[in-house]
């Protein structure tokens, strides 16, 4: 982590975006 916020940014939402497609798997199955 290089302390930049704007990397901790682009980290959570390539995290989020992530969960939020699993969760629609689910749901959707």
């Amino acid at each position: 982590f290089t302390g930049r916020p704007v990397d901790g940014y682009l980290a959570n939402r390539i995290v989020g975006t992530k969960a939020l497609c699993a969760a629609l798997e689910r749901v959707a199955r």
